[in-house]
């Protein structure tokens, strides 16, 4: 190309007008439509450090997200590109337009990923502030169990119950993923690259269970091991050795001394008076460097539904393989559902409340025929005096094909 041209083109550029123009003087409606259209978390941050009348527009309409918040994704109807965000802190829903979520369904978020599959089951990692995308093995081993129902409604649940990531896609480190999966809940693992997933097996059962791989609630990446617990107390441990994972099984949080295999003693909630209460689900976290186990308990409705009315939590001794029970969080609050479950401290985390569990509705396989859909058993239970406040979240869940999850927000 001509020199004499391209000195032309950049002295005609830095002669535009628009670059002299002094863009805080925007209109305050234009500059609100602009940042509507902004999710891209690295141009959602340019916008809102240009000036201060920006920043407070950009706070506004996105609300106080950024690294390491914690948000909840409310279901969405996914032929629709717009899904709504709830921020505990303020008890604002805000709309984003994200046009990956369009034709998706939501298995699960963990470690700041969200876990996407699209019409023809083909599973995705992706990153909501970055969107960099990392793609999964096909679900074959899942789709196997069920491949003469895949016409049958919210049959996707049936796929992937919950996923973990072991870390961020673009460490050095490599990344590990695990899921539960399969109608019969099981443990599978791959790492970034691998064509296919890893069942996890045991040969020989501590707990003398056929089942001990199977039917499993949670799975969580602790101390560079997996552990997963299922329903019936199991406590599933695999050792990561290079290319191979040896599993093995243990006493879940219910068993105490003396117990026989198969008969744990605390199958009731262990406060006096929830007798009547049933055990929803079993989640694991990690807390102040220690694993736990969370208990939920709830009412059942007449319609088949239930309502979160108590959480037991218990802390696992990993040296002798035992647990116990504690009753409180100390300045930490977890946050479960059908994310991976998140522990941080409430201090770090604008307006929230310490020594609590946030939790959301997780049991949306069996909602399917209910004529308004989903059910809104979300909120926060006090673990100091065992009091439940429910989110007051105006939003239409009718319909909707993914569950309501926790993600936290990180690069």
């Amino acid at each position: 190309m001509d020199s004499a041209l391209v000195d032309l083109g950049q002295h005609c550029v830095q002669d535009h007008p628009l670059r002299s123009r002094d863009w805080s003087k925007l209109q305050d409606d234009i500059a609100r439509l602009i940042e509507k259209k902004l999710w891209f978390y690295p141009h959602h941050r340019k916008f809102a450090a240009a000036c201060a009348d920006w920043y407070y527009i950009s706070k506004e309409v996105h609300g106080p997200f950024q690294q390491n918040s914690i948000v909840l994704l409310l279901p969405y109807n996914n032929q629709s590109e717009i899904c709504t965000l709830y921020n505990h802190s303020d008890s604002r829903t805000y709309e984003f337009r994200l046009n990956v979520l369009r034709d998706k369904f939501i298995y699960g978020s963990s470690n700041g990923w969200v876990c996407l599959s699209d019409k023809e089951y083909k599973i995705s990692l992706i990153n909501l502030l970055t969107m960099q995308q990392f793609a999964l093995p096909y679900p074959s081993y899942a789709l196997n169990f069920i491949s003469g129902m895949l016409d049958t409604p919210m049959i996707e649940s049936e796929i992937v119950t919950k996923i973990a990531v072991s870390g961020s896609p673009l460490s050095s480190n490599g990344c590990i993923v695990a899921a539960i999966m399969s109608t019969y809940e099981e443990l599978l693992v791959c790492r970034l690259g691998d064509i296919s997933w890893t069942p996890i097996v045991i040969k020989e059962s501590k707990l003398k269970s056929h089942e001990c791989w199977q039917f499993l609630h949670d799975v969580i990446f602790f101390q560079g091991k997996i552990y997963a617990i299922n329903d019936g107390y199991n406590l599933l441990i695999v050792d990561i050795d290079g290319a191979n994972y040896v599993a093995r099984d243990t006493f879940g949080p219910c068993y105490q001394s003396g117990d026989d295999i198969g008969h744990p003693s605390r199958g009731e909630p262990c406060i006096e008076g929830l007798e009547d209460l049933y055990e929803l689900r079993l989640y694991l976290v990690e807390c102040y460097g220690k694993l736990l186990a969370i208990r939920r308990f709830g009412e059942e409705h007449p319609d088949d539904s239930y309502s979160t009315q108590y959480f037991e939590l218990f802390e696992f001794e990993e040296s002798e393989e035992t647990w116990r029970m504690i009753h409180g969080l100390g300045d930490r609050s977890l946050f479960v559902g059908q994310n991976g479950s998140i522990s941080v401290s409430a201090t770090e985390i604008p307006g929230c409340r310490p020594n609590c569990i946030y939790f959301t509705d997780d049991f949306y396989r069996g909602q399917v025929n209910w004529e308004f859909g989903f059910r809104a058993d979300n909120g926060v239970f006090c673990c100091e005096d065992g009091t439940i406040e429910r989110f007051s979240i105006s939003h239409s869940m009718a319909r909707w094909l993914v569950p309501a999850m926790w993600c936290q927000l990180k690069m």
